[in-house]
């Protein structure tokens, strides 16, 4: 997008370590893309995760290629390098800042666990990011959703940000069980995507 040109759509970003990317992440950006009206959702792979600094992790282009294999049925997910490129770790506000001083986009909204969400104060720079965008949040199974909805609340009165609730449930997957059940032998057929699953197996990654 050339400088100086302002998008006009309404993104959303999902970050994370996606490793591996699962049917949870995805089902969670195409439930944003109809309940937040929003117009593409960018996944933004993380070169190292703030939460994650003593935990290995699998390459960078192993799981940029998986998300681009788990996104590549719809043409409104989209999958970006820029985190990976930094080459350093990777906080959401320093992204956030990214896309709106260099990609000029003004509407975004960052997707995020309801977990994630009641923690989001004491990120890195939370409070800032809090008030230079908003947030899509998937609850997930173990919240309480009266709970979430007092937290959104609060945080939307606090700092100006909108907060769209899903109303869809996140799967209850998780890499770590992803990849504990390759290192076993397990099957995990309907935990991640067919292209995914064959790229895992290919690649002999998680073994």
């Amino acid at each position: 997008m050339a400088k100086g040109s302002e998008s006009k759509k309404r993104i959303g970003v999902m970050g994370g370590t996606f490793d591996p990317v699962h049917l949870g992440h995805t089902g969670v950006a195409e439930a944003a893309l109809i309940e937040a009206e929003l117009d593409e959702v960018i996944f933004m792979p993380a070169y190292i995760q703030p939460f994650k600094q003593d935990r290995y992790v699998a390459d960078g282009s192993d799981r940029f290629k998986m998300l681009e294999l788990a996104t590549i049925h719809d043409d409104r997910l989209k999958v970006s390098s820029w985190e990976l490129e930094q080459e350093t770790v990777s906080y959401t506000y320093d992204t956030i800042c990214h896309l709106i001083e260099e990609e000029n986009y003004k509407d975004i909204f960052f997707l995020m666990g309801s977990d994630s969400m009641m923690q989001l104060e004491r990120w890195m720079h939370g409070e800032d990011l809090l008030k230079i965008c908003n947030f899509v949040v998937g609850l997930r199974p173990t919240n309480v959703r009266k709970q979430v909805k007092e937290e959104a609340k609060r945080l939307s009165d606090t700092y100006g940000t909108k907060i769209v609730l899903l109303e869809k449930t996140m799967l209850p997957i998780s890499s770590t069980i992803i990849r504990e059940k390759v290192s076993e032998g397990q099957p995990i057929a309907g935990l991640v995507s067919p292209l995914v699953e064959e790229y895992i197996y290919a690649n002999e990654l998680y073994i």
